[in-house]
């Protein structure tokens, strides 16, 4: 049995270059286009130029007249226009209307795409902005900037002219705003202290507060003693809960009912003796008016004449806990009119004491605003000051460091980068489309598929041969590199059979067309010319080929044979090649596979081997009929054909597995109609002969 070999995929560099090779066409195609589209958009597309103007943004520092803004009133007047940062002066540049009036004032209309502006802060570090426009005119270009940075400037310039007019008059309505307040808070001052003739308001506070406070001691003493005779009557009740109001008294009675039932039973008896004379005794009705009498006249002997009776009084320890209570809550009652005395007075002092403490914060709050009303006219007066000297002394915090000017170069189209680009992604996108067809091909297009595959070696490359007349060697127009080629493939088996016995040899392949039989003929006769006894049999019993290469008969053959109609010495043919007979197939039989399977076929087999020093069979391809693999579990070695460019992977994939069951010894690949890619004749210049021999 032998061992199947573990399939190799690793593909190598020249195994690639060789796939580039053969797409070389869609390569070409996709590069030549990408070129193409490149020049093309070179050619259609207008010159843009690019104008960069740059200016320097400083603002003015709000402390430079040593104010501090969070305790100034009117601090974010000078301030307004300084706390704009360099991310604000980015989108005010780029303002519609800034842009509209910049493209207006060198004649095109605010809105044509022909021309487009952009701004841009230098880096973090410094407060230096880029304006850069695009226009198919470098003067075009280089005024819109400039009269981007002019028109910036101007309106910057009216914005903080106005600002600080503004401000100024904020400032004058503010200062006297400030005056009138202080001077009315003066005159309330004033007002205040003749009203109420204000002398010590410190000895009648102290006065006050002494008596508050021995008002609140007694009040407190007072409310200690109702806490105390609460606790004293809250245990005095519990005493109480716990005492049963009234007690019990026992005593005989008559039973009163024994009368209602005697009355009750002679009624009864009454209705009785009324039954009887309308009814039988064993009437329903008169039974039951009996069993009513019966029922009360046992109820009347069970009744006791008399019953004991319970009397509930009144408990006598309950009146007397229930007087100390009533005692307790006069008491209460006095404490808490004594209480309610002495908070009324310590309210009246205390409200006192209030006015008083009111009185003495109302002087502080008009003390205090009066301060406060003149401290902040003050402050207004020193800032409008120096809202006027910063009107006198203002600056231009924004500057153009360099104007725009026109290039005179373009910066697109560039050229040379965008023909490198084209030329590089035509060049990816066919390396892409060649990877992408040859994945999604199925074909073997080169040896490295199958090798792959089949994991055998390969034992040679066939040339194509375009007339059919040239492909055997025996023809007379055999070109040398196909003789050369099959030299190579004799070689090649021989070596392959090195250390085993190699006695018998079936050429199949995956599909019908691939050139096994003409494979095989060719390699028997090169095997005879070597000088070794060859036998080729025709084993493909349903579509023999084998005699009509060769010019003989079909019959007698192989299954004249197998059925016994004919000795194996008669049936085989002479050709014109010395060394080399043929089994032709004979006639073709309903049932090929029960044949070639019979012991027959192995007495046969063994027979022709004592005949020969090789016999080499031509069988049907694996995939079609079970012959294949029949044939390749009785032979010595198994030659795999595949012909380039037509045989699918996944058929050679599917072969490989049927024969690798039926524990066939594939000897390796022969690769048949193979492009030559130099000379017409000379088989040295086909490329896989020598990137193979190296592998031998």
């Amino acid at each position: 049995m032998h061992e199947e070999p573990v399939a190799q995929n690793e593909v190598s560099l020249r195994e690639y270059l060789d796939l580039l090779r053969r797409r070389k066409a869609i390569i070409i195609s996709t590069f030549v286009a990408a070129l193409f589209i490149g020049v093309a958009a070179i050619l259609i597309s207008r010159p843009v130029y690019r104008s960069t103007g740059r200016l320097l943004i400083a603002p003015t520092n709000p402390m430079m007249f040593g104010r501090d803004a969070n305790n100034d009133p009117l601090g974010y007047l000078s301030n307004q226009r300084q706390m704009h940062n360099i991310q604000t002066q980015l989108e005010v540049l780029l303002t519609p209307k800034l842009i509209a009036d910049a493209f207006i004032a060198v004649n095109l209309p605010p809105t044509d795409p022909r021309a487009k502006v952009s701004v841009d802060r230098i880096n973090e570090d410094v407060d230096i902005i880029d304006v850069v426009s695009e226009a198919h005119n470098p003067a075009i270009a280089a005024g819109i900037a400039n009269n981007l940075m002019n028109l910036y400037i101007a309106q910057d310039e009216d914005w903080r002219n106005g600002d600080i007019k503004t401000s100024i008059d904020y400032a004058k309505k503010e200062v006297k705003a400030s005056m009138d307040r202080w001077n009315k808070d003066q005159i309330a001052l004033t007002n205040y202290r003749s009203k109420e003739q204000i002398t010590d308001f410190a000895g009648q506070i102290q006065s006050q507060t002494s008596m508050v406070a021995g008002l609140r001691t007694r009040r407190d003493q007072n409310q200690q003693d109702l806490d105390n005779l609460d606790k004293m009557l809250e245990v005095t009740q519990g005493q109480l809960a716990q005492l049963n109001p009234t007690i019990k008294r026992v005593s005989d009675a008559t039973n009163l009912n024994i009368a209602k039932m005697r009355e009750e039973l002679m009624t009864v008896n009454a209705d009785y003796q009324g039954a009887l004379a309308l009814y039988k005794p064993d009437h329903p009705k008169a039974i039951a008016v009996k069993t009513r009498l019966d029922t009360l006249d046992a109820a009347l002997k069970k009744a006791p004449d008399t019953f004991k009776v319970t009397e509930v009084i009144t408990n006598p320890e309950v009146r007397e806990v229930e007087a100390s209570i009533r005692k307790m809550q006069a008491t209460q009652a006095g404490l808490f009119s004594q209480f309610a005395t002495i908070s009324a007075q310590h309210d009246q002092a205390d409200k006192k004491l209030n006015n008083l403490s009111q009185r003495q914060s109302m002087l502080t709050r008009l003390m205090l605003a009066s301060d406060h009303s003149q401290d902040h006219l003050k402050k207004i007066q020193d800032r409008l000051d120096e809202l006027k000297l910063r009107d006198v002394a203002k600056t231009h915090p924004i500057t153009v460091l360099n104007p725009a000017r026109a290039e005179d170069e373009p910066v697109r189209p560039r050229k040379v980068i965008m023909i490198g680009m084209a030329a590089a992604a035509g060049l990816f996108l066919g390396v892409c489309f060649a990877l992408l067809q040859e994945f999604l091909d199925d074909r073997i297009n080169a040896p490295e598929d199958a090798r792959r595959l089949l994991n055998v070696p390969a034992l040679g490359y066939i040339p194509r041969i375009e007339k059919e007349d040239q492909r055997m060697l025996t023809s007379e127009k055999a070109s040398g590199s196909l003789l050369e080629s099959y030299r190579v493939l004799r070689s090649n088996v021989r070596f392959a059979a090195v250390g085993e016995p190699l006695n018998s040899i079936m050429v199949t392949s995956s599909a019908p067309g691939e050139g096994k039989s003409t494979t095989a003929c060719n390699l028997a006769i090169a095997m005879a010319l070597d000088g070794k006894r060859v036998i080729l049999v025709d084993a493909d019993l349903r579509r023999p080929t084998i005699h009509e290469k060769f010019g003989v008969r079909n019959t007698p053959g192989l299954t004249n044979v197998l059925v016994g109609a004919l000795p194996l010495d008669k049936a085989l043919q002479n050709t014109e090649v010395e060394n080399l007979q043929i089994l032709a197939s004979g006639p073709i039989p309903p049932n090929p596979a029960e044949l070639l399977n019979s012991s027959a076929m192995e007495q046969v087999q063994e027979m022709l081997k004592e005949r020969c020093d090789i016999v080499i069979y031509d069988t049907p391809p694996c995939l079609s009929v079970a012959d294949a693999q029949i044939m390749a579990a009785t032979v010595d070695g198994l030659i795999y054909v595949v012909q380039v460019g037509s045989t699918r992977k996944s058929a050679i994939k599917h072969g490989n597995e049927l024969l690798r069951q039926a524990h066939a010894r594939i000897l390796g690949v022969v690769y048949n109609k193979m492009q030559m890619d130099g000379k017409k004749d000379n088989y040295y210049y086909c490329l896989l002969y020598t990137s193979d021999a190296a592998d031998e």
